[in-house]
């Protein structure tokens, strides 16, 4: 299963959102750590397990021992399958829903330590030394993503080549990328993990603009490390969200 075939399996089946989170390799999937999973893991709250034994036919599958307790993992039409340590994981908003952190999945398949969770492993480390790149760096691809994608959106507006200039000043300035940043903030727009990235670029030393003031500046190169770190994590589908969210789209 892919990222859209997960997240139209767990609309179709609508469970309630503030009860479960979307766990190992299907939160890899939502990450874009990798392509695709067999099924769909979810961590459900206590007590929701009754209802969902109730609500639809669950097979039991098999336990699992996490961190020295023993759990019962039951799926449902060979698609989800679900277990009730929902306390034991950190988690993130993706897509309107509650998904693992990185980090914790990382810990997870270190703990099961299984032959089948080497590769994911290897996956979420090199997914994790990515996070850790400069800055500076990121914020230097991120401006060229971003300037690239501002410069596709104008050209759809026809609008005469020796204004093009004028117009893309009102996205790509730092005081534009600042105020953009600013909003996306506000609205909650942003995942905490994109909101790390977002503060370490912030946090980094650096040489201000001489065009414009220091907080400004850092803001925008928040922003610019956001759109490298996506990039370089072929993230490319959150990068349309992120623009198209920008342009008004």
């Amino acid at each position: 299963m892919n990222k859209n075939q997960i997240l139209n399996a767990l609309e179709k089946y609508n469970l309630d959102k503030d009860k479960f989170m979307i766990i190992s390799s299907a939160a890899m999937v939502i990450n874009d750590i990798k392509k695709e999973t067999k099924d769909i893991d979810i961590a459900i709250e206590q007590s929701y397990e009754e209802i969902l034994l109730k609500q639809y036919k669950c097979d039991f599958e098999r336990e699992i021992i996490d961190n020295g307790k023993t759990y019962k993992v039951y799926m449902i039409d060979n698609i989800i399958n679900f277990s009730n340590h929902y306390n034991e994981y950190n988690y993130e908003y993706k897509y309107g829903y509650k998904v693992q952190t990185v980090d914790d999945i990382l810990k997870l398949k270190e703990r099961l330590d299984r032959d089948k969770d080497q590769k994911d492993i290897k996956l979420l480390k090199e997914f994790l030394n990515k996070r850790e790149i400069n800055s500076l760096s990121l914020a230097y691809l991120g401006d060229a993503v971003y300037e690239l994608y501002i410069r596709q959106y104008l050209l759809k507006g026809n609008i005469k080549v020796n204004e093009l200039q004028n117009s893309a000043k009102n996205y790509v300035s730092a005081k534009a990328q600042s105020n953009f940043l600013n909003k996306m903030i506000e609205d909650k727009f942003l995942t905490e993990e994109e909101l790390q990235i977002v503060k370490r670029a912030r946090n980094h030393k650096s040489h201000s603009s001489k065009s414009t003031d220091i907080i400004t500046y850092k803001k925008s190169t928040g922003l610019e490390a956001l759109i490298g770190y996506l990039k370089i994590t072929n993230n490319s589908d959150r990068i349309d969200e992120i623009m198209k969210y920008i342009v008004g789209e």
